[in-house]
């Protein structure tokens, strides 16, 4: 098991960096018999996700290391985790705040992902810590975070438009079968790739226009202009789920697994959030173009 403390510390000393280092230093500290691609991938997420780091800042190949907060859960009140940079002086500093204040700590280890540290006690207590510590304190903190989304009919309506590259290959997300296939789909998110190198994303229109988005957004930009449902919402167990093919796009993603610093779990071909409160879930669909909650107004595959 690779020791991710170690890589979130490498990447708070570095503070920001590319893509292939970010790899490179993966690579050196993974044990044996790793599938690295798939590694590269899971960190990227979880990192992501949890709230440690930003990745492809700008559709670049960058990332990027996140501010610490102790951020309140939007499911348990007297409980906070801690996000962003970090360092074993900073941990301690933090565990002797909370002894000084009252307050539990408490640590979970987790494959692929840094210790999930997490503070419990009152929304005061929990304050007085973050202060000692010299970190903001944000209660609901998943809430809070959502209200910052790019939604996604912005994203289309900002998005550039650009020449379709030449002769590189060509797929677009099948929404009718929630995959991609090898060919140029009106109205669909689609893929760029060449040779060598990385590929492109873009949302491809009518009359070839091409208007780059991220892979994600596109896809959902894609369901919005066709009237398809790809978010579901289980209001009474609270969870939010997705086809495994459709995920969340980066930011909202981590605003799920905020809600209870918890990442996805996945089942039956889709990835599904636990925990996910209902005005967090009704701002990630609104602002992702889909229907709110109870509201059934799109149907699969309609043109």
């Amino acid at each position: 098991m690779i020791n991710c403390d170690l890589l979130l510390y490498w990447m708070t000393h570095l503070g920001e960096g590319t893509w292939v280092n970010f790899r490179n230093t993966v690579t050196e500290i993974a044990g044996e018999d790793i599938d690295l691609p798939d590694l590269y991938r899971s960190l990227r997420i979880r990192l992501s996700d949890l709230g440690y780091a930003d990745f492809f800042i700008r559709d670049t190949q960058r990332w990027r290391i996140l501010p610490p907060i102790l951020g309140g859960l939007a499911t348990e009140e007297s409980k906070a985790v801690l996000c962003g940079r970090r360092t074993p002086n900073f941990i301690k500093s933090l565990e002797d705040a909370t002894e000084a204040v009252g307050c539990l700590i408490d640590k979970e280890i987790l494959p692929d992902c840094p210790t999930l540290i997490r503070v419990s006690g009152s929304v005061s207590e929990l304050s007085a810590v973050a202060a000692k510590i010299a970190v903001p304190f944000e209660q609901n903190y998943a809430s809070k975070v959502a209200q910052l989304l790019l939604p996604v009919p912005l994203a289309l309506e900002r998005a550039r438009e650009e020449s379709a590259p030449r002769n590189w290959s060509i797929r677009s997300f099948d929404l009718k079968r929630f995959t991609w296939v090898e060919k140029l789909l009106p109205n669909a998110a689609c893929e760029f790739t060449p040779t060598f190198g990385y590929p492109k994303h873009f949302l491809h229109r009518k009359h070839g226009k091409l208007l780059k988005m991220s892979k994600r957004e596109a896809i959902y930009a894609s369901a919005m202009l066709n009237n398809v449902r790809i978010i579901e919402y289980d209001a009474l167990a609270m969870r939010l789920s997705t086809p495994v093919f459709a995920p969340l796009p980066e930011s909202y993603s981590r605003v799920a697994c905020l809600c209870s610093s918890r990442i996805p779990e996945f089942d039956y071909g889709r990835i599904r959030y636990n925990n996910v409160t209902p005005d967090v879930a009704a701002l990630l669909m609104v602002a992702a173009g889909q229907p709110p909650p109870g509201i059934t107004i799109f149907n699969l595959g309609k043109k």
